[in-house]
């Protein structure tokens, strides 16, 4: 007896195709809604995956942009240097890009050209994000769109006004065997009606991907370090910063940067440390920086910070020339030395500027 396809009436990109036989299966059901988790190590973020009619996702889209704030970057997930053909090489990557922050309304609008090229092509994925916010909406290859939020019941109220529920075992296209196509490797037919009269260089991810990346003037993501923290997370932090009137901080700022920047420093001292004393006091103030927030915050919060720099601590640690004097930091007088380990040593790889400035201030004397 053949057994009949439970195909699915929800419309989806052309980018994304099951496999027939997978059609076949008993558990094979796509329907509209959403799943809803929080985010680990965030008790007040969740993240909400959600699947809709190709129909309404432009509107969707453009409605869930409300919760990323009236500033935004555009982000874009693409494969610059290759296309593939239909079914994806599990072992290539694509490379993630991120612009400027913008008006998120501008965004919208200069997206629009491109908008079913993005939906459609099942090797790009785009959205938008407020690091500040601790915000993110972002369509993927996977073709489901996914975001990031501390605003649960605002956008519960969105996804409710689209016609979409709660549903915990939501099933998604690429719960299924599935090939990716891309625009250029699809018939025409199988294109929608919008894209059936742009030529295969307008198609082509290649070529259009190059063309957002130039017009949002983006800059290519570095592998490995991703890290949030909620609205909550940021809010809190940067109000035991502003309270101390001996740090410049703006309340705009993100504190993941200060995190980034000391793994950059920590980084760079392994490859050897060529500055000046005074230029390397200036990048351990990073790490004061991050140890004046991690003294006040509670413990879940203290734990996620220095979880995310632990491995960075450790090398820098095993790679400091220790002589037994703290360096002549502004501001600090005699302190333990299990206190701030990297107020006690340089660098094993450091510079002739270096080493002559801290003979000419005498930290290599006789320890205090």
């Amino acid at each position: 007896m053949t057994r009949i396809p439970h195909y699915s009436t929800l419309k989806q990109p052309c980018g994304l195709q099951v496999w027939p036989t997978e059609q076949l299966r008993r558990d094979y059901s796509l329907q509209t809604g959403y799943s809803l988790h929080r985010v680990e190590d965030c008790h007040d973020s969740f993240r909400f995956v959600i699947l809709t009619d190709l129909e309404d996702l432009s509107a969707l889209f453009r409605d869930c942009c409300a919760l990323v704030s009236e500033e935004s970057f555009f982000v874009f997930e693409y494969y610059p240097d290759k296309v593939l053909p239909g079914r994806t090489d599990l072992t290539a990557k694509p490379t993630v890009f991120y612009s400027p922050y913008l008006p998120t309304a501008e965004i919208l609008d200069l997206l629009q050209p491109y908008f079913s090229r993005l939906v459609h092509d099942g090797f790009v994925g785009f959205g938008l994000a407020n690091s500040r916010q601790g915000a993110e909406l972002f369509y993927s290859e996977e073709k489901a769109l996914t975001c990031f939020t501390s605003n649960h019941i605002r956008t519960m109220d969105i996804l409710t006004r689209h016609g979409l529920s709660h549903q915990p075992e939501l099933l998604f296209p690429a719960d299924f065997a599935h090939d990716h196509y891309s625009l250029i490797n699809l018939p025409p037919a199988l294109l929608p009606k919008e894209l059936r009269g742009l030529s295969r260089r307008e198609l082509d991810y290649v070529h259009y991907g190059a063309e957002l990346v130039e017009l949002f003037d983006m800059a290519e993501a570095e592998e490995g370090e991703d890290f949030f923290l909620s609205a909550t997370e940021q809010d809190e932090i940067a109000a035991i910063l502003l309270q101390n009137q001996d740090i410049d901080w703006e309340n705009e700022e993100e504190f993941a940067n200060v995190l980034l920047e000391w793994k950059d420093f920590v980084h760079l001292c392994q490859e050897g440390f060529d500055g000046s004393l005074d230029e390397y006091l200036q990048a351990l103030y990073l790490r004061d920086l991050i140890a004046s927030v991690t003294d006040q915050v509670d413990s879940r919060l203290r734990h996620k910070l220095l979880n995310f720099i632990a491995e960075a601590d450790a090398i820098f640690r095993r790679q400091l020339l220790e002589s037994g004097n703290a360096l002549p930091i502004p501001g600090t007088g005699p302190q333990p030395r299990n206190q701030r380990f990297w107020h006690w040593g340089v660098p094993r790889k450091h510079g002739v500027t270096l080493r002559r400035d801290l003979m000419r201030c005498g930290w290599f004397g006789q320890p205090s």
